[in-house]
């Protein structure tokens, strides 16, 4: 992972905060969508300034959002409530508390546009690719190295570390292989971190979706408390966790960029069911994304 000198705001949703200058706006809470209309929170606006939306979620969160990638309605509700410039309250991290975080991705397995059919298949769009996101200075991938167990505790082929070895890559030996049907990996973090990031890869050599991925985070290594869902793909149910919103999306040498959604955790478990290939369930590599936290506590 390569970290530089801050150069673009965030693309999507982000945890992090900007201090601004300006005169506060009025509460208004209200459910937010992005332009691609993937994802949606219920959030009070807070602020808007030079681009940029502050809203505060349920949980108290303050969110920083390029107003760009809200919906038009987003846009057309802020431009006609919009008084002069908005500010966020003084506690908020300011600008120069962040930097930009470049994941490096590994080479692409196969070419051209690939079409895999599913119910709630996502549209394949290269464009929306997340490669790069702003992050609270000292951001690093804390699971790199660190301990993963599984629902599978003697996995088809390969071993559980290379979940967490730093290697993306989809060739033969750089990823694990489970038994058929529902599994999970866990990853240990070793300590509670406030999870801003993460970056997932399945299995990439080919083109193919993997059904049912529900990824969680908890304190709790047994996943009974405290449980936090980051995504969840299970349209229908049918591993019965509850069904999910989010959307089934063909695997590339690009993974997938999930939100932390501040959930303070110190285990991630993955789960899958399956690929429109096989029944089998792979992992290239996960990595998290958060200061470490004997940082974060100075």
């Amino acid at each position: 992972m390569r970290i530089h000198p801050p150069r673009l705001l965030l693309k999507s949703l982000s945890v992090l905060c900007i201090g601004m200058a300006g005169v506060p706006l009025p509460a208004a809470e209200r459910v937010w969508k992005d332009a691609g209309g993937q994802h949606e929170i219920r959030a009070e606006l807070v602020s808007q300034k030079g681009g940029v939306v502050l809203l505060k979620r349920e949980n108290g969160l303050i969110i920083t959002v390029p107003l760009a990638t809200l919906s038009r309605e987003d846009q057309e509700f802020l431009a006609a409530g919009r008084p002069p410039e908005a500010a966020a309250p003084r506690e908020f991290v300011l600008s120069g508390d962040l930097e930009e975080i470049r994941i490096e991705f590994p080479k692409p397995m196969f070419i051209g546009t690939p079409l895999v059919d599913f119910p709630n298949m996502e549209k394949f769009d290269p464009s929306k690719r997340i490669t790069r996101f702003m992050a609270l200075k000292g951001t690093v991938n804390v699971a790199k190295g660190k301990k993963v167990t599984s629902s599978d505790a003697a996995p088809i082929i390969g071993e559980l570390a290379l979940v967490t070895d730093g290697d993306a890559d989809g060739a033969d030996g750089s990823f694990v292989e489970l038994m058929p049907g529902k599994q999970w990996v866990q990853i240990d973090l070793g300590a509670t971190h406030t999870l801003q990031k993460m970056a997932v890869w399945h299995y990439h050599k080919q083109a193919g979706a993997y059904l049912d991925v529900i990824i969680q985070a908890s304190n709790d290594p047994e996943f009974k408390q405290g449980v936090t869902t980051l995504w969840n793909s299970d349209h229908d149910d049918s591993s019965n966790m509850g069904k999910g919103k989010d959307p089934t999306y063909v695997e590339t040498s690009f993974g997938r960029i999930i939100e932390g959604k501040g959930a303070k955790a110190r285990y991630v478990r993955l789960w899958s069911n399956g690929n429109t290939n096989n029944d089998m369930n792979h992992y290239c590599e996960v990595q998290v994304f958060a200061v470490p936290e004997q940082k974060a506590a100075k």
